[in-house]
Parts: C-alpha cells; structure tokens; sequence
C-alpha cells in the first residue's frame, strides 16, 4: 500500500489550474513531514516537461553543483554549475515545471539562497513560462521566508499548505480491517499517509501498534521526537506543552504550570505548535465563553499519551500496548473524526447543509457538533457506543433542551442506532 497514491483530488486541481494557465508561477506546497508533498509533486509532474531536485543540507556550491548535473540530464545539454546559469536556461525552455523539494534546506544553510532566487526570479523567470514549484516542511521557515522584509516577498503566486486526508482514507490502506478498528488507527497516526503505509494489513491492529511504536526499531517510536527536532531547538519544552494539553490544561495559566513554561514565552510556543498543525486554538462556534487549546495532531497525541511514559519500559523491552488502554480514548477520536467528515456526510447527503461549525460550550453545557448557516442550526451528539432508538430520541431531546428548543436540524452520531429512530441520524458507516 505504501507505493500507492490516495485522494489529493482538491491539491492536484488547484496546482493543474495555475499550470493551465500558461505564466509563470512560484507555487509553495508545504506541510509537516510525512504528509504526502513529494508523492503529490512527482503525481502532479506526470506526462508534463518537468525537473525535479531533491535539496540536501550542504554547501550551496555543491548543491548548485548537484543542480546543475539534474538540468543537464534533463535538457540533454551541459549547464555551468552556478544557480542563476541553471535557471537562465530554465527559463528558455517554454512550460517547464521545477521542483525544489526541500528548498528550506538551503535556506537553513546559508539564508542568503533568499536573495539569489530573488534575483533569478526577477531577472530570468518572471519573463518565462517556468512554473517554479517550491516544497517544503518546516512551516516556520516557509512563513520567514516569505514574509514582510525577506528576498521573496510578494514574489510568490500561490501556495497550499497540505494537511492530512480526511478521514474515510483510513480503509484504503487497511479494506480488511473493521470500522472499529480504522477509528483506532486513526487515532494512532491520523490522516498522514506514510504512516498509515507502516500498518500491516496481514497483522492484527495490536499486533500493528507494538511493532510500530513499542519497539525499539520500531518506525514510529522515536519519530515524534525526530518530528519536532527537525524544526524546533527545544523539542522537549514542546512535548510537555503538547502533554499538557493532552492531560486537561487549556488555559494560558493552566498550560504553563503543568508543562513548566512561563507564561510569558508560552504564546511564542503555542503560536509555533499552531502554524505545525499540531496544536489548534478552539472557540466556540456560538457564544462568548473562552477559547481553548487542543491536540489536532492524533500521531503526537497518541505518542505523548502512550509512549512517552512507557519509554523507559520499552527500552527494557518489558512493556506491551494493550488495545484496552484506548477504551477511553476512542471516544474523543470518534468526536473527532465527525468533526472532521462533515464535508464528507454533507457531500453525501447524510446532513442537510454545513455553514460554519464547531464545538458549543457554555458554562456546564457542551454540544459536540453545531453548525449555522443564517437563521439555520445543525446540531449533533456524539456518541461511542450502540445506541437503540429510545435512547437516541432521549439524546435529541436533551441536545435541544441544551439549545433552548431553537428551530432547527438535531441528531445523534453513534457506531450504530438499532430500531426505527426517526430524527436526523449518522452511524460509524457513513464516515466511511
């Protein structure tokens, strides 16, 4: 399954329609690490005249070298190993796409590769019809890069930040595995392609998880720290905000006491963790009441929830993960995956319409799942279990008595709702 491309429908029309439209282009697609942006430019080069080059971290005299020998092949001619040749015989070559996959790479090696694109842009391809596309992981950087004062403000046509696939993806990889079960693997590792590749179709999920992450060769088990070590200098500082969260802490205050941060330098963190997808600032989608933080990143929350306090066992190799230890977990994954297949169930005709949605809260009231569009309300609960329908009937009613009784759609989300349950009504299936 690992060789296999999935979804990216959405990425690939949006990097095919600037293509079509025949000017020059300096494109970003960036995105965390393991997310499918190489597999999706090397998809979207197919059949087009195309360069693609992988930047290394290495003195930029060589990579111009390395460079050069790429074009060279491509073009069947000879190029001076210098960064501005390369790209002036680039730029004589009609609708030609150019890949620089890892470009922050350089940009961490000598931070002046700014200024050189800046003038290979300006002098060679904005008068050609080169579509320059420029991948990378490190958000941070990416932002730096092309920000306010930097060499290449306002040089860049377009850019996509790559998140992970929806959730119904999950089966792709693993068809054979129950709907349960799927929920449980994507609470392990989320919507990231690559890691959803590691799951063994032929093993059982347990089996799946310890190898994965309870082992010591195991490829999941040091990628969370190999994760945030790329990009940030205190990973670790990182983690026990991450941890924190995962554990209940959702104000500033409350954040910073139990990861151990002060509260003055925790904002610069959390902004960080938020521009990596892995942390997100939740507001109430109606109402005045606080907003709070969250784990978006199911790999990381999962890892800090699991592995980081058993690390010490694993590398004893006394420690195997039990699939009881996720009981409750599963829970909040289900809550959401809904959240996150909306979308989907409305593309699908599940739900009636969409309009903004959230979470709902408000002093002891919570509603898992609103959405409004005008004078319109969508309301769901959620809930991880089988439910018959005198139960479901009483889950609507106490959801529209927490609504105050407003007009509107009202329904329950369960793995399955036995019985004739005449509301609004989605199961495990539909997600999928």
């Amino acid at each position: 399954m690992a060789g296999r491309f999935i979804d990216r429908e959405e990425e690939l029309e949006y990097l095919e329609r600037l293509y079509r439209e025949g000017r020059p282009h300096m494109v970003v697609l960036y995105g965390r690490r393991r997310i499918g942006k190489t597999e999706l430019a090397k998809k979207f080069i197919e059949g087009k005249k195309s360069v693609y080059f992988h930047a290394v971290r290495q003195d930029l005299r060589l990579e111009a070298e390395r460079l050069a020998r790429v074009v060279s092949r491509a073009l069947g001619t000879y190029v001076e190993p210098d960064f501005e040749e390369v790209f002036s015989r680039l730029a004589e070559q009609g609708r030609v796409v150019v890949v620089i996959d890892e470009f922050t790479h350089w940009v961490e090696e000598d931070p002046r590769i700014l200024t050189v694109l800046q003038r290979v842009w300006d002098e060679y391809l904005a008068q050609s019809r080169v579509f320059l596309l420029l991948v990378a992981s490190a958000a941070t950087l990416v932002e730096k890069s092309f920000s306010y004062g930097s060499a290449l403000y306002g040089r860049r046509t377009g850019q996509w930040k790559l998140g992970e696939l929806e959730p119904r993806f999950v089966r792709d990889f693993l068809p054979n595995y129950s709907l349960e079960e799927l929920v449980a693997v994507y609470g392990c590792v989320g919507g990231v392609p690559f890691y959803l590749s590691l799951f063994d179709p032929s093993r059982s999920l347990e089996e799946n998880i310890n190898a994965l992450f309870f082992s010591k060769g195991g490829v999941l088990y040091e990628e969370a720290e190999n994760l945030l070590r790329y990009e940030l200098r205190e990973p670790y500082t990182y983690f026990n905000i991450v941890r924190a969260i995962e554990e209940g802490a959702t104000s500033y205050s409350e954040i910073a006491d139990k990861a151990r941060v002060s509260v003055t330098t925790l904002p610069k963190y959390l902004h960080v963790l938020e521009k990596m997808g892995v942390v997100e600032r939740v507001k109430p989608v109606l109402g005045r009441a606080r907003p709070v933080y969250a784990v978006r990143d199911n790999y990381l929350r999962f890892w800090v929830r699991y592995v980081l306090p058993n690390k010490d066992r694993v590398e004893l190799g006394a420690y195997r993960f039990r699939l009881q230890e996720m009981w409750d977990y599963l829970p909040l994954v289900f809550e959401e995956m809904v959240r996150r297949s909306l979308k989907h169930l409305w593309r699908k005709g599940v739900l009636p319409f969409l309009g903004t949605c959230g979470k709902y809260w408000e002093r002891d009231l919570e509603v898992d799942v609103l959405c409004l569009e005008g004078e319109k309300v969508l309301a769901l609960e959620v809930k991880w279990a089988e439910l018959d329908a005198g139960e479901a009937r009483e889950t609507v009613q106490e959801l529209r008595r927490k609504l105050g009784y407003r007009e509107g759609y009202y329904g329950v989300v369960a793995k399955k709702i036995h019985g004739y349950f005449e509301g609004l009504k989605v199961e495990l299936a539909d997600l999928f």
